[in-house]
């Protein structure tokens, strides 16, 4: 049997494989992952070995790190054996994740007291995001529901009380944002925000007020602040819970874009609860939304299918004394998120109007609530067909903390608990080891920051004689940089050469042209081969075109906001390469560029955080980039708002609608609209990039100018002053000793 050795520390994204005690060769594929986060590749590892192996099947397998990669190790493993291997699976366990935010905070602290290493994280701009992305306690959990699935009882369920406006009908019109603060009691302090900016406030709200809020025109979002009881407390991660509307109901076309923004996000990743209605399937509203989702999912590795939770609620109206099979209806509702490209879909059955009854004060109860709430224990602690964890996927952790958590036995078989307890455990596996990790990597390059600064000072060290010539080649680099590279031509050359479309986006946006004219294309022959029909007819078939049409645009400027973000990260990086360039011709020519202390000076310059990104001024322009209403009333986001009112009144006196003729003038005004967006989001994206550009000519006029000075300066005071420089010298070496004692206690604290 083959001895395989597996080792991944989540924390600073690092793998260790070794097959029969040998590393793999560096083109092997499993190679690749070393340095790859373990959802990436875990579920073709044991394919991957299989075919280093030759085919062998045998398989006696170690592996070390945290418990929620083992059980995706262990899940890897469960699929090969299916097809026929044998593996046997042991694990050696690692401390505790959130035990390390802890020690990483009061690391920062220490970091902190250190003025010379503190500047290091406040004026670089990388190692301050970073930093800004480990230590953002937030955690965001989006609800996604089209109408009547019992979105807002759930999110009731999960907040204890009845808050947010529940009826037969759709009821969230605005994005509503719950943050999870278990210091306010039992009460949620409110803040609506306008479409003007304008904000309201109250202290303390209820469902009237939510209500009428939630119903006011010119209403944009909501944040409520309270208790979410659903929650565990937790010191370093803060529930944002986001009610977000269905696109058959919002009150402003920005908000399905919104929506749709939270679902392609596989940056930040957060987890989405798709919640389901289990005794009605198949809205085109719902196929819409799930083609984005499937085609998310697709997109990544196993987070990108771990951060969907289909959620399939209105289980208890399911009777099995009346034949009705909880588990046959599961199955059609896996048959149809499988028909809308969700591949090996894992669903969640819960009744969340019996969670939330069960969460509720006994004396807030209704009539019928009380009835309710005795007929449905009844149903549920008598019918074992009723347990609804039994049918989910759950790992043994969660089943282990579900027990743990001391719910009552209804409860935990009302299904909606076990969701909560996922939530958690995607915390735990997902965005704290996230976290680790990008404070792990702006103290790592900080600390290469300070070493390099202080291995700069200790080459202060030399003779005098190999001092007076460094000095001599630093007062040449000052006349270089005065005479060749501190003048117009530099910067008029940037500007001249300026930074092309990437082809990548060129490509993505070839993408997003075909794809949306294979739609209009399809819905053409639908919609023209149907010849003359009734005015009702025309109608029916004009909205379903519509609302198609109006999905896939927004579906295209979401898609076009993601290619303008990494179009402007890799000028960033081309600007970068750039700047790298021009510090390379400041040194070129220097003699003695081999000398530790000027190779030394170089990278100094060379780590000089550049801080190129546009600020909120040069980026809050969507309506620049994407709002129609400038063009015509019928607007991007509305392409039929035009041609539709006329095309009713035109008819309304005939017996019949001809949709050929119809179709054509809409087809016109669609295709119209279409070109005049593509052109202005290509105008945009030249815009942003020029900004760029301009910003990286100003760094270059400003900043580095100022800190080439200031340096060169410093450097000179060192190189002419014995006494400086000798001073120079043991604060560096002190430093060094600092960073090396800090860099120790960093890798001990992420070690596993």
């Amino acid at each position: 049997m083959n001895s395989i050795y597996l080792e991944h520390n989540p924390f600073t994204v690092e793998s260790i494989f070794l097959v029969n005690g040998v590393e793999p060769a560096s083109g092997c594929k499993l190679s690749s992952y070393k340095e790859a986060r373990l959802q990436l590749w875990v579920e073709s590892l044991f394919v991957e070995l299989q075919a280093l192996l030759n085919g062998e099947t045998q398989l006696d397998v170690e592996f070390k790190g945290v418990e929620s990669d083992f059980m995706d190790v262990q899940e890897a493993a469960a699929v090969a054996r299916g097809k026929g291997m044998e593996i046997n699976l042991n694990w050696h366990p690692v401390r505790a994740t959130e035990d390390r935010l802890d020690e990483i905070n009061a690391l920062m602290e220490e970091a902190k007291l250190n003025p010379q290493f503190n500047d290091y994280i406040v004026n670089n701009e990388q190692v301050r995001n970073d930093f800004r992305e480990a230590f953002n306690n937030d955690f965001n959990v989006y609800v996604v529901a089209t109408m009547s699935s019992g979105k807002s009882t759930l999110i009731n369920a999960m907040l204890g009380q009845d808050l947010l406006p529940a009826a037969n009908e759709a009821t969230t019109a605005t994005i509503a944002q719950i943050i999870d603060d278990k210091t306010t009691g039992n009460h949620f302090a409110a803040r609506r925000f306008s479409s003007s900016g304008e904000e309201e406030s109250l202290p303390e709200i209820n469902a009237k007020t939510l209500k009428e809020w939630n119903q006011q025109p010119d209403t944009q979002e909501i944040e409520l602040r309270g208790n979410i009881v659903a929650m565990q407390p937790r010191d370093h991660v803060r529930l944002v819970l986001t009610d977000t509307p269905g696109p058959n109901n919002s009150q402003d076309a920005d908000h399905e874009l919104k929506t749709m923004g939270f679902i392609k996000d596989s940056k930040r990743n957060p987890l989405i609860l798709y919640v389901l209605n289990g005794t009605q399937l198949g809205t085109n509203d719902d196929k819409n939304l799930l083609s984005l989702v499937a085609e998310t999912m697709q997109k990544g590795g196993k987070q990108s299918k771990d951060r969907f939770i289909f959620v399939v609620n209105k289980m208890d109206a399911f009777d099995p004394e009346n034949g009705e099979n909880v588990g046959a209806a599961l199955e059609r509702v896996k048959a149809y998120l499988e028909s809308n490209g969700i591949q090996n879909p894992q669903v969640y059955p819960v009744s969340a109007h019996l969670t939330r009854l069960l969460r509720k004060h006994p004396d807030s109860l209704t009539r019928k609530e009380r009835g309710d709430v005795n007929t449905l224990t009844d149903l549920f602690l008598e019918e074992p067909t009723m347990n609804f964890p039994e049918y989910m996927p759950l790992t043994s952790r969660v089943r282990r903390s579900l027990e743990d958590r001391g719910f009552t036995n209804v409860l935990k078989r009302s299904g909606l608990p076990a969701v909560e307890v996922m939530i958690d455990e995607y915390i735990d596996k997902y965005n704290v080891p996230t976290r680790l990790n990008r404070a792990y990597a702006a103290l790592h390059r900080a600390i290469g920051l300070g070493m390099k600064e202080t291995q700069l000072a200790e080459q202060l060290k030399n003779d005098e004689k190999e001092l007076a010539m460094i000095n001599d080649e630093i007062n040449l680099l000052q006349e270089r940089h005065k005479k060749g590279l501190d003048t117009e031509a530099y910067k008029e050359q940037v500007r001249r050469e300026g930074k092309g479309l990437p082809q990548f986006i060129a490509d993505k946006f070839t993408h997003e042209d075909q794809k949306f004219r294979r739609l209009l294309k399809e819905l053409s022959n639908e919609i023209s081969s149907q010849g003359e029909v009734d005015i009702n007819r025309a109608k029916i078939e004009l909205e379903n075109a519509e609302r198609k049409l109006t999905f896939a645009c927004n579906d295209l400027i979401s898609n076009f906001e993601i290619a303008f973000s990494d179009g402007q990260q890799h000028i960033k990086d081309e600007l970068q390469k750039e700047y790298l360039k021009f510090i390379g011709e400041i040194f070129d020519g220097v003699r003695t560029l081999a000398l530790p202390m000027l190779q030394g000076l170089k990278e100094s310059m060379q780590d000089m955080s550049l801080n190129l990104s546009l600020n909120e001024r040069d980026v809050k322009t969507k309506e620049e980039r994407y709002n129609g209403r400038e063009v015509s009333d019928s607007s991007w986001y509305n392409p039929f708002s035009w041609g539709r009112t006329r095309t009713v009144y035109d008819y309304r006196t005939v017996e019949y609608v001809d949709m050929n003729e119809t179709w054509k003038e809409k087809r016109t005004i669609i295709e119209s609209e279409f070109n005049d967006f593509r052109a202005s989001a290509l105008k945009k994206f030249e815009s942003d990039k020029d900004k760029l550009v301009k910003n990286y000519l100003a760094f270059i006029e400003r900043e580095f100018n100022e800190k080439f000075e200031a340096l060169i300066g410093a450097m000179q005071e060192q190189l002419n002053n014995k006494e400086v420089r000798e001073q120079t010298i043991a604060e560096a070496k002190e430093q060094q000793r600092w960073i090396i004692d800090f860099k120790a206690k960093l890798d001990n604290i992420l070690a596993i």
